[in-house]
């Protein structure tokens, strides 16, 4: 899925700069940072590393990047944040970093509760949302420079985006080349949350030799493999079982609302009522191509043309 490979992409970041991070998220005076297993993953799937950061009350940073809307994220997220004080014996800063507005919710308040019918609350848990598109673009360009692939999904507009790619270059070229090369790639791979790919190519090329980066090839090669091959084993399974055109023509629908859901957010009504509009099965099945293709940044754009 492409929205998991932009998340790990994140979560690699945060691994690669763990200082960084921890002063970008964390709370208190600098510390001592680590990164060190979880240890639950008999517990749960989620990633199995998190940062102890140190200090006179040592504590556990999990910073959990999030690039889709996921109505259970928030259980999930407390379910783990259990699970990581219970094994660890340490009291736990869960922190969501929403890197696109498709991912957002008005139930993301950062405080979870579970309550009893006469009102009682059983459970609680704080933790806190980080709303990319929300954030100053400045710490990200002046942090640590894990932090600067990051920096086009700020509060930065599409007109401000040559300037802050330059201003990146600034900060990423003069790293070792492999690791230019790879917060490079993390750059490209995330600018596709929010961002046209041909926009994100055009301004790249400018400050990265992507076409010489075997990276930047493999990113390619498995993003349009993956998605083609799970649009095409979604989108005809019904038809095919159905052994109809109508058939094909209604999962074809359903997938193209799947996928974009998951990338643009829940659909409005003239949204759903457009595709339902669509009788053209290769069509439907185009659309649903152009958002694991990433070559779309909403739901508009994708139905522009059709």
């Amino acid at each position: 899925m492409e929205h998991n490979r932009r998340d790990v992409s994140a979560k690699e970041l945060i691994l690669d700069g763990p200082a960084a991070c921890a002063d970008r998220y964390g709370i208190g005076p600098p510390a001592p940072v680590s990164v060190i297993d979880s240890e639950i993953t008999t517990l749960t799937a989620s990633a199995d590393k998190v940062l102890k950061v140190e200090g006179p009350v040592p504590y556990l940073l999990d910073l959990e990047p999030h690039s889709y809307h996921d109505a259970d994220i928030v259980r999930t997220l407390w379910y783990r944040q259990v699970a990581l004080d219970y094994r660890h014996k340490l009291p736990v800063l869960t922190v969501l970093i929403l890197l696109h507005k498709g991912a957002n919710s008005p139930n993301l308040t950062g405080r979870y509760e579970r309550q009893l019918p006469d009102g009682s609350v059983t459970n609680c848990y704080n933790y806190r949302v980080v709303r990319l598109w929300e954030e100053d673009p400045e710490s990200y360009l002046t942090g640590g420079v894990n932090l600067v692939p990051l920096a086009p999904l700020t509060n930065v507009s599409e007109g401000d985006l040559p300037e802050v790619i330059d201003r990146m270059a600034e900060r990423i070229n003069p790293e070792p080349r492999p690791r230019a090369e790879k917060l490079w790639a993390a750059t490209y791979l995330l600018m596709g949350v929010r961002y046209r790919a041909e926009v994100a190519t055009r301004l790249l090329e400018g400050v990265w030799k992507m076409r010489e980066s075997s990276t930047y090839q493999a990113i390619l090669k498995e993003g349009r493999k993956e998605g083609r091959k799970e649009g095409r084993k979604e989108g005809r399974k019904e038809g095919r079982k159905e052994g109809s055109m109508e058939g094909r023509k209604q999962e074809a629908r359903r997938l193209l609302l799947r996928l974009g859901a998951r990338r643009f957010g829940t659909p409005d009504a003239g949204v759903v009522t457009a595709i339902e509009a669509i009788d053209d099965v290769d069509r439907i099945e185009s659309l649903a191509d152009r958002v694991v293709d990433a070559t779309a940044d909403g739901w508009d754009d994708i139905l522009r043309d059709s």
